[in-house]
């Protein structure tokens, strides 16, 4: 196994690098041939020995292969690594509706609420986190996961369309969160809900019930201007910029904060009104439902692939250093 495969791209330099050298030994050869007799160039031309270059050049190679391999990062051979464990499942539910793109908030609701994101993946370590979007329909996009950088390369990805449209669905965001968390009475459970917009007949509050039921606190963040709201950007292949209309007239998305905070108030859990005010999320959820859910529950050993690079970088150097007391 290898950290980085794609440094094996490289690997093609080594032929390359064997047919210069071999060029450049023919050339100096035919060179000193073009310059001297025989019998002259073994007097004033120090002998070039063919198998100490070829020697040289293979010391040359293999240096260049070995760092090659070292930059991939190979991994062989394990050790015990322990793990603190808070016994918490976090889902973030987050909204990917077109509205999440007005831009009342810098660089737009989306963008904000993917940085919030990362800002509380620092607060939940050693915790499991997934991921849920969701706009007409919620889909899974991480299940529960320790493994935060695979969440970070998923988040990056998420824009609007990956969701299906047809409105801002959160009853059923937190019904498919719910579906999806194991049944374990050992572990604190709870959801994170980030969206701008209103509902769109799905039944939140009776979703945040079976919530509550379940004993699953839910963080609700509402984003967006909560006075006048916004326009919902478009743009198309041109750059050219419109605004999206329903019936001839153009929408206003405006978050619905009365719902949000009783969704929070159903669970025992708490509402953040970020309007388009800047704010830690990682803090905020430390705060409220972090606190709740107490601190870690114990530790657990976990098997990790051992970095064997060192062996090859070392090698490496030795030939490099091979190489140039042949040349002394």
């Amino acid at each position: 196994m290898f950290n980085s495969p794609l440094y094996f791209i490289a690997l093609w330099l080594v032929p390359l690098f064997a047919v210069l050298y071999w060029y450049a030994f023919k050339r100096q050869q035919r060179t000193l041939a073009g310059l001297f007799e025989k019998q002259m160039a073994e007097r004033l031309v120090p002998k070039i020995s063919t198998g100490r270059t070829v020697f040289a050049a293979g010391l040359t190679l293999l240096s260049l292969t070995l760092g090659i391999i070292a930059l991939a990062g190979p991994l062989f051979g394990v050790y015990d690594e322990k793990v603190s464990q808070t016994g918490t499942d976090v889902f973030i539910l987050l909204d990917v509706s077109r509205s999440m793109l007005a831009e009342d908030v810098a660089p737009n609701r989306l963008a904000r609420a993917k940085s919030d994101i990362q800002d509380l993946l620092g607060r939940v370590a050693g915790d499991r986190i997934g991921l849920i979007v969701f706009a007409g329909k919620p889909i899974v996009k991480v299940p529960l996961t320790t493994d935060q950088g695979f969440f970070l390369e998923v988040l990056r990805e998420i824009n609007t369309n990956s969701a299906p449209r047809g409105g801002t669905a959160i009853g059923d965001a937190v019904r498919k969160a719910l579906s999806v968390m194991p049944p374990d009475a050992a572990r604190q459970q709870s959801l994170v809900l980030i969206t701008d917009g209103d509902d769109q007949e799905s039944m939140p509050l009776e979703a945040a019930k079976e919530a509550a039921g379940c004993n699953v606190r839910i963080l609700t963040v509402g984003l967006g201007d909560t006075k006048e709201g916004s326009r919902i950007p478009l743009r198309d292949e041109n750059g050219t910029l419109t605004y999206l209309k329903h019936n001839g007239q153009e929408v206003w998305s405006k978050v619905n904060e009365a719902e949000l905070e009783t969704i929070a108030k159903i669970t025992g859990g708490a509402f953040v009104s970020a309007g388009t005010k800047s704010f830690d999320l990682g803090a905020i959820y430390a705060d409220s439902i972090g606190k709740l859910q107490g601190t870690a529950a114990g530790t657990e050993q976990r098997q990790k692939s051992q970095q064997q690079y060192q062996i090859f970088l070392f090698v490496s150097i030795l030939c490099l250093l091979g190489v140039l007391t042949l040349q002394l």
